[in-house]
């Protein structure tokens, strides 16, 4: 079995509610769900959410009762009760520890290599073909497919990327968070996430959009990222509500276990939700992609 990995646990802050649940296009099916079935055109036979609790039945009312036949399906919580042993949340924190421990809390349903998406960005056909396809060639290696920057901003407001660097044989060599880019008309703004340093980048700059695909290892990694987050915080070497970023762990595997992370870049459409005002535009991408392949 091939294993899609959906992270969904999102509170959607910027956006208002339960985005990962909002459908679009004629069709009237979440974002998730269209790329569910593009990974199972490409081969994939199993996805696993990683939700709240409290999304369960909703995300069976809605999205469960409408999988392809062929894809089976598991849940996995997201929840401060799931942690390292030996971990704690500090009393004041409520928002969630980040993407790093979404994906964590999903290691005792996978055995295999997998892939992992956001639940509110579509990815495109491509992506999920490039990837099993060096899947193969690569089996050790960690993916990533990578989106142009000028491609995946928002008109409505600032948005979080990871910016990505890699070598002349496509290996990722950094990956950076950068927070609230903007564009304007001069040029695209952001701040880097670890020094708070604001940059311009240029329109064609690769990023990562959170598709990825990762060999088990991945889950040891994952967890000592959770545990030097939680300590830096009640060592006040970190804010309260600073969060562990799945790339940033990629970079500490990189750096101190020598991982290859082979660097994928699609072609086709990307987009997403960030604010409500997204919702109009990402309906009409929506439409017109199924409308063209008519």
């Amino acid at each position: 079995m091939i294993t899609l990995v959906i992270l969904a646990a999102g509170l959607g802050s910027r956006f208002g509610g339960n985005k990962q649940l909002a459908e679009f296009g004629p069709l009237q099916l979440t974002l998730m769900e269209y790329n569910i079935i593009n990974a199972a055109k490409a081969g994939f036979t199993r996805v696993i959410f990683v939700i709240r609790p409290e999304l369960e039945t909703l995300l069976r009312q809605q999205v469960i009762c409408r999988l392809p036949e062929e894809v089976e399906y598991d849940f996995a919580f997201q929840s401060f009760d799931n942690l390292p042993t030996g971990c704690s949340i500090p009393p004041k924190r409520s928002k969630p520890l980040g993407t790093a421990h979404a994906l964590w809390c999903c290691r005792q349903l996978i055995k295999k290599s997998f892939a992992v998406i956001n639940a509110d960005d579509f990815y495109g056909e491509q992506a999920f073909n490039i990837l099993l396809k060096q899947a193969v060639n690569t089996p050790t290696d960690y993916l990533m497919v990578a989106y142009q920057l000028q491609n995946t901003l928002s008109d409505f407001g600032g948005v979080n990327r990871g910016l990505c660097q890699f070598n002349k044989q496509n290996y990722l060599t950094t990956i950076e968070e950068c927070e609230q880019i903007k564009a304007n008309e001069q040029a695209i703004n952001g701040i880097i996430s670890n020094t708070q340093q604001d940059i311009e980048l240029a329109p064609h700059s690769l990023i990562s959009m959170n598709c990825w695909f990762f060999t088990p290892d991945i889950f040891s990694a994952l967890e000592q990222g959770i545990v030097n987050l939680l300590s830096s915080i009640e060592e006040n070497k970190l804010v309260l509500n600073a969060e562990c970023y799945l790339p940033a762990v990629v970079m500490e595997q990189i750096q101190t276990n020598n991982k290859k992370v082979k660097v994928l870049s699609s072609h086709d459409a990307w987009f997403g939700l960030t604010y409500p005002q997204d919702s109009k535009q990402v309906d009409e991408k929506v439409t017109a992609l199924l409308n063209k392949k008519e």
